[in-house]
């Protein structure tokens, strides 16, 4: 049976531009030569408008210099490189591209793979890198929020901040990465006590964790709801033997606090008396709850 061929009609043109990803051609002077449709599809210009200008003029000013460094190295010869930068898009936005890149030392032209990281690196800079759940910020953003809407709507907002107890010690014991994987099966264990859509919980800082709880139906229930996150820890039997070879378990201590929040008063105002909550559980012995 012969080989399968491509047909006569077979179009390089037309597979370049049906391709997902962002595909072109450019020369050392810094133009680009072709690019195909996704290019279009992706920061709004058209391709007669992208080949009229140098493909620097469309980079972020805080890139450019690392544009043109890198533009150069692969002019040197280097056979292939990758790297990110932020191009203007025609609606004014700016896309985080990710671009592959290869010489070709006989012509001089650059031949690049590029794709849009833009959604994807605003996830990850809202995620914490160790757990996997919402960084600070996001934590800091969303209490914000919550607290302006609590002011305006007259309604209770209840704020925890959960730290795990022994965790130097544990990480001392077991080394930081089993470290890292503990706090990370802590927040799994904490984001699934959650019931309610709106209720939210972050990583604050080191061991903590922040929860918050807004406009609960039953103002005794978020209060409940943190000595249930608090069980939840301890059913874990994270259990380990510090450095004197004492035994000891990873639990949660918290703080809580729920009120309503008066108008004027600053995003963050329940944190603090969180914060003086939690340090009283701490001194009274760990793994407990104790209320603002």
């Amino acid at each position: 049976m012969a080989r399968p061929s491509l047909p006569k009609d077979f179009s390089l043109e037309r597979f370049f531009d049906y391709a997902i990803d962002m595909l072109c051609v450019a020369d050392p002077s810094g133009y680009f030569l072709k690019v195909n449709r996704a290019f279009e599809r992706v920061i709004g210009y058209s391709q007669d408008e992208l080949l009229s200008r140098p493909f620097v003029e469309y980079v972020h000013p805080d890139d450019r210099a690392e544009t043109i460094a890198e533009t150069q190295r692969l002019s040197s010869g280097n056979l292939c490189f990758k790297y990110e930068n932020r191009y203007h898009a025609k609606d004014g936005s700016w896309k985080v591209i990710a671009w592959t890149c290869y010489p070709d030392p006989e012509t001089g032209l650059m031949y690049a793979v590029a794709r849009d990281m833009t959604e994807e690196r605003q996830r990850e800079d809202r995620l914490d890198g160790i757990t996997l759940i919402p960084n600070r910020r996001v934590f800091e953003e969303t209490t914000t929020d919550e607290t302006r809407r609590a002011q305006r709507l007259r309604q209770p907002l209840g704020l925890a901040l959960l730290d795990v107890d022994h965790l130097r010690a544990f990480n001392q014991a077991e080394g930081h990465l089993e470290g890292d994987r503990t706090l990370r099966r802590i927040a799994e264990t904490l984001s699934a006590q959650l019931r309610r859509a709106g209720d939210f919980v972050a990583r604050y800082n080191g061991g903590t964790f922040g929860v918050l709880f807004p406009n609960p139906s039953d103002p005794a229930a978020p209060r409940v709801h943190c000595d249930t996150l608090r069980t939840a820890v301890q059913d874990l039997g994270l259990t380990f033997k510090d450095a004197r070879g004492v035994a000891r378990q990873l639990t949660i201590s918290g703080g809580f606090v729920l009120r309503v929040p008066e108008r004027g008063e600053e995003p963050n105002v329940l944190v603090a008396p969180a914060q003086e909550a939690l340090s009283r559980a701490k001194s009274q012995g760990r793994n407990r709850i104790e209320s603002a």
